[in-house]
């Protein structure tokens, strides 16, 4: 027999974001001191240092000497030099004065915004699915969900004992917040005799590269995983739970 590690599909887009300013010139976001340069009006500027030992006030070779660095920060500049400061909005928060733009694959540029970070977790029936659906997904993180008080407590377990007698795993999407959003499955569990729940993220699935065709008849019938077909695309989870949002308020 032969060896190979198998592949992975990436599910969600990942494409590359760049700022620009209001102006439209290209920004970047810089940590100061760590990389040692100093920015004057769009120049970086040439440095000379003078390393003194402070009881014999002699110079000490530079070679001699380690380099600590104990602080720095993050600015934005842009492509002239010039650092972008954070201004108050209507409502008086602080931010940066920059737009996001995702880059195509043929060089275009669309601007985009950020996913807000999710707060709740919403899984419509449709999206409650057979548990063998996630045999393909490759999962980057693992979760574990409960409840701090009785009466959510009472909910999250009746939801366990409903969905693992039907044998389903529920699907949405989730985000930290930022350009990154995953698809989120909802496992639920019981062990020791105690049950729980597992949020499940992933952003890729696994890639079948060698599959072969059975080389005799197959003399009993092979059940194969159902397929999610139930799974929308990330962009239509966020757009279905937007609308109902809207529609609650």
């Amino acid at each position: 027999m032969k060896y190979k590690k198998a592949g992975n599909e990436l599910l969600v887009p990942e494409p590359k974001i760049i700022m620009r300013s209001l102006e439209g010139k290209l920004v970047k976001e810089v940590r100061v001191v760590a990389d040692n340069r100093y920015q004057w009006k769009g120049k970086t500027l040439a440095t000379e240092i003078r390393l003194i030992d402070p009881d014999t006030q002699q110079q000490v070779p530079s070679s001699e000497v380690d380099e600590i660095l104990e602080h720095y920060k993050y600015k934005f500049f842009d492509e002239d030099g010039n650092e972008i400061k954070k201004v108050k909005d209507v409502w008086g928060h602080e931010t940066f004065p920059v737009q996001f733009f995702a880059v195509e694959p043929d060089g275009t540029e669309k601007e985009v915004s950020e996913f807000p970070r999710t707060n709740l977790i919403v899984v419509p029936e449709e999206n409650w699915v057979p548990s063998t659906s996630i045999n393909g997904f490759l999962f980057e993180s693992v979760y574990e969900v409960f409840a701090e008080n009785l009466e959510a407590a009472k909910k999250l377990f009746e939801e366990c004992e409903k969905r693992l007698k039907a044998d389903q795993v529920g699907i949405t999407s989730f985000s930290w917040g930022g350009f990154i959003q995953y698809y989120c499955f909802l496992v639920p569990m019981f062990k020791d005799g105690k049950y729980g729940w597992l949020m499940k993220l992933t952003k890729t699935k696994l890639a079948y590269n060698h599959l072969q065709d059975p080389p005799t008849a197959v003399k009993v019938p092979i059940r194969e995983a159902p397929k999610l077909e139930t799974l929308p695309p990330v962009q239509a989870l966020v757009v279905a739970a937007k609308k109902k949002k809207e529609k609650e308020s």
